[in-house]
């Protein structure tokens, strides 16, 4: 029977709570963990090395996938259930690499410069692309990543580890903010100065400040989730030694950062994720006192106080960053770059118009966006408006894979999903989890947050964790 399936299995019992984790469990887990890790350090994957090295890594969930299916064989679970969850994953790899025999652009000499130019593919009506080993790059780098974090949905069978591997990636969600916020004071590069900054809105260390608050949101939400769990098991009067406690910290030292990153758009996600967990908080907290026959005046008012001090300490700490970016758009709208934003929406929406049924080829952005937008030739040129990614994900998608490829991608999330029973239970953990990858979804309509590997990781690893959870929750509950 699938993990994602309706119901489980009679044969596939978990294993008793108290018991030590299994070898395949606790490779998973390290597997993941090393993962996100190794991304989030490495320059949130972006370098060329740091990409080679979560492919190369990351290759590794096949042998534990072919495991994991071994194991469901010996129980007799089958494999129906679990290959079903992977088709749309199998099926956006198949038109990949079908386009990988159809190139559309080939190279020739120019002026001693090897350059692509568009020749047409010799099948126009299958799928093509316009450079094969970016393609591939792109491709290997996606299955990597996604087969890595659907394996927690196989080979983890306790809420435990799930909840253990999420303390690990919020607690290293605290240490860089802890880190990039002493960096942002102290230093003007990355690693304190030791790395140049190739873009002067870095933080911690990620190159982009806005690639930072995607990951920091996903973190931020699994965090409100676990503190709202242990909330759920503190006995009163037991604040101060709680794990509560703790975790409330760390979610106030991680939602100060997206104001020292320079971030707007991610100064209101992290508000959003902030706005529903203090509310929630203030329902739970009106609710335990009542319940009581206790007034919730006075910690009502202190929980309030708590979120109005975030806030302002964040400005505070923020200050320059925050007059900074609103400069810079004060002088946005006077230079019209606002509008010509829309310009490349509008570029890109045209590019995806003329290759619609399956796109111009995965990482084929920007080369194919010349065709739009042509470059001069001139050597020591200087582009006042030339882009490498749509600063929208879902657009430079129908871009790249056509609406074939962009609904098998939106699959390989809604048919996991959709199997589940997450839409019909959550909890407060799996909820903020799922939670949290909806805004991200929401801001690669404006942004692009999946051009990072490390918010890849964190996404697709937020995503599974909590399809996993419902489904262990489920079968606790079916075996009382």
């Amino acid at each position: 029977m699938s993990p994602l399936a309706h119901h489980p299995a009679p044969a596939a019992r978990a294993p008793h709570p108290g018991g030590p984790l299994r070898p395949l469990e606790i490779a998973t887990l390290a597997h993941v963990g090393i993962l996100l890790l190794f991304a989030s350090w490495a320059f949130g994957g972006g370098a060329a090395w740091a990409r080679q090295g979560i492919v190369a890594w990351g290759s590794l969930s096949v042998i534990i996938l072919f495991l994991a299916l071994r194991r469901r064989v010996r129980h007799g679970e089958g494999l129906r259930q679990p290959l079903l969850g992977l088709w749309p994953f199998a099926a956006f790899n198949a038109l990949v690499l079908l386009s990988c025999l159809n190139p559309s652009f080939a190279p020739k000499a120019y002026a001693g410069q090897v350059l692509l130019a568009f020749t047409g593919a010799a099948h126009p009506h299958l799928p093509s692309t316009a450079h094969v080993a970016t393609t591939q790059e792109h491709l290997r780098l996606f299955a990597a990543i996604y087969l890595t974090c659907f394996n927690l949905t196989l080979a983890i069978r306790r809420r435990q580890a799930l909840r253990a591997l999420l303390i690990v990636a919020c607690g290293n969600a605290v240490l860089l903010s802890v880190f990039g916020t002493f960096q942002k004071l102290t230093a003007t590069g990355l690693y304190f100065g030791l790395v140049p900054a190739p873009n002067a809105r870095f933080f911690a260390t990620f190159v982009y400040g806005n690639h930072w608050t995607a990951y920091l949101v996903l973190l931020l939400a699994a965090g409100t989730g676990l503190v709202f769990y242990a909330a759920r098991r503190q006995s009163e009067g037991q604040f101060s030694a709680s794990p509560v406690a703790l975790g409330i910290v760390g979610l106030l030292l991680m939602a100060v950062t997206p104001t020292l990153a320079g971030s707007r758009a991610g100064t209101v996600l992290v508000l959003v994720v902030l706005g529903a967990g203090g509310g929630h908080a203030l329902l739970r907290l009106r609710h335990r006192r009542q319940a009581h026959g206790e007034s919730a005046t006075l910690p009502l008012a202190g929980l309030a106080a708590c979120l109005l001090l975030t806030v302002g300490g964040a400005a505070y700490l923020g200050q320059e960053s925050l007059q900074e970016r609103w400069r810079d758009t004060q002088g946005q709208w006077r230079a019209g770059l606002l509008g010509e934003r829309w310009k490349l929406y509008a570029d890109t929406c045209r590019l995806a118009a003329e290759q619609p049924a399956f796109g111009w080829g995965l990482g084929s952005y920007d080369k194919t966006l010349q065709l739009i937008r042509p470059r001069p030739l001139e050597a020591n040129r200087q582009y006042e408006h030339s882009y490498v990614d749509a600063h929208s994900d879902w657009l430079q998608s129908l871009a790249e894979v056509g609406w074939t490829g962009t609904l098998l991608l939106v699959l390989c999330g809604l048919w996991p999903l959709l199997r589940s029973r997450a839409l019909q239970f959550a909890g407060p953990l799996p909820g903020y989890l799922l939670g949290g990858c909806g805004l991200i979804l929401l801001y690669a309509a404006v942004e692009f947050p999946f051009g990072n590997p490390a918010v890849t990781i964190a996404f697709w690893l937020t995503f599974f964790s909590a399809l996993q959870y419902v489904r262990l929750s489920s079968r606790a509950r079916s075996e009382k």
